[in-house]
């Protein structure tokens, strides 16, 4: 942005900002000041990676800043997360500044731990005047130097213990809140398979074991999604879900499949050209292959004894047993806008999921067989060969998981993307399924 002064990157997370969500215009207009000056900041929601547990992502931002500035008003004063908030950075010994717009009395919970805190009031609200102030104070807090600002007065000694045995107790009772706010858990693990070959390359999930398989056609290794039942459709605590994503329903999958562990490469497709309608491009084969149509990879996976997954079991497999937007850390199991560079990427070098699958987001979007209507039907087939497949020439195709220059919305399990069976517009690729014995 033009006149922005970037943070030096030792200097990152130098202050956190903790604010109630009513006051996030003043929030971010403060981030700008500090941020305009080389002073980094840490914001939820701004800061926490989608797929991370929002709770820890908090402590940690407050753990690795070096000072906290506490956006003090009414809402604030009566927010249990902000006293949470406080409370860490109390404990922490962090530098607070609390920059005080509300004049209301501050709640006894509260006040104890602010109560031998230089603060800032501003009783104007966030002015041009006040906002100098606050960043002179961080500024100078970040230097180590004391600031003279006027002292909160405590009301006596009798209150003041009051206090800290009521917020003693509150901060107790908000952390108990913030674990029970968690996301669900992932259903229980699935029965542990006899391992085959071991997977590819990455990281597995700790304790997970994966049975695949070795397809001699195509050199690629696919892994065994057993049987089960599950939610499909927009996931538990999605506020981005889109209409087409909707109604949520659930699915059976009564037969268990093989799946592509990677997206098919340039060199497994490079090895099948003479099954194939076009011929791999020239260059690194550990790239997934692109650019394909929906009936060209259909037709390839025939061709090498298999077809391609209809998407149930594509968000089936891809959720691996859970239920969330993301199957993990959105940065450690895809190349997406923010880290892929604006091209794809070797397949299998992120974490896989829990069935041992890689880059069911992100680097390349997938077809899968069925074709698109926009929004679920209740009655439509899921499986097998009564999966109604876009063959009319007006007929729409689905990609799923998203590519490498997709935001992370883009990249949530659920999403599903309306495509020309041509597939000119995103570059999509495939894996391939198999119900080979």
């Amino acid at each position: 942005m033009k006149g922005t002064v970037l943070p030096d990157p030792d200097m990152a997370q130098q202050v956190f900002i903790s604010y109630a969500s009513s006051d996030k215009a003043t929030a971010d207009r403060i981030c700008a000041a500090l941020e305009n000056t080389g002073v980094s900041c840490w914001m939820a929601p701004r800061n926490i990676e989608p797929g991370t547990d929002f709770p820890t992502a908090i402590v940690e931002g407050i753990n690795s800043a070096r000072a906290f500035v506490l956006i003090l008003t009414d809402h604030a004063a009566a927010s249990p997360h902000v006293l949470s908030e406080v409370g860490h950075a109390f404990n922490g010994k962090k530098r607070i500044i609390p920059f005080r717009i509300s004049q209301q009395a501050l709640p006894e919970d509260l006040e104890y731990f602010l109560a031998l805190t230089q603060w800032l009031d501003a009783p104007e609200g966030c002015t041009d005047q006040n906002l100098k102030r606050l960043i002179d104070a961080t500024l100078a807090a970040l230097a180590g130097e004391r600031v003279p600002l006027p002292l909160p007065q405590i009301k006596n000694r009798t209150t003041w213990v009051a206090g800290s045995i009521l917020a003693l107790v509150v901060v107790a009772g908000v952390i108990v809140s913030l674990k029970l706010r968690k996301p669900p858990k992932p259903n229980p693990p699935l029965p542990t398979p006899i391992v085959v070959n071991p997977p590819i390359t990455g990281t597995s999930p700790p304790g997970a074991q994966i049975k695949t398989w070795l397809n001699p056609a195509d050199g690629l290794n696919y892994a065994w999604i057993p049987p089960g039942t599950f939610i499909m459709g927009c996931s538990a605590q999605d506020s981005e879900c889109k209409d087409d994503e909707k109604p949520t329903h659930q699915v059976a999958i009564e037969k268990g499949f093989w799946l592509g562990q990677t997206e098919v490469t340039v060199a497994a497709y490079r090895k099948n050209d003479a099954k194939s309608a076009r011929h791999a491009p020239a260059g690194d084969g550990t790239l997934p292959m692109s650019g394909v149509s929906w009936a060209e990879a259909k037709d390839y996976c025939a061709a090498i004894g298999g077809r391609l997954p209809t998407e149930a079991e594509w968000e089936y497999a891809a959720r691996g047993g859970n239920s969330q937007p993301y199957y993990g850390v959105i940065s450690q199991i895809a190349w997406y806008a923010d880290n892929s560079g604006d091209a794809p990427h070797s397949v299998g070098k992120k974490q896989p999921n829990a069935y041992g699958l890689y880059d069911m987001l992100g680097n390349v979007s997938e077809w899968v067989l069925d074709r698109y209507f926009d929004k679920y039907s209740f009655d439509s087939v899921a499986t097998g060969p009564g999966v109604e497949q876009p063959l009319a020439s007006n007929a729409l195709a689905v990609a799923r998981g998203g590519f490498w220059e997709s935001d992370p919305a883009a990249l949530r399990v659920s999403r599903r993307l309306a495509q020309e069976t041509d597939g000119g517009e995103i570059p999509v690729g495939f894996r391939c399924a198999s119900d080979h014995p």
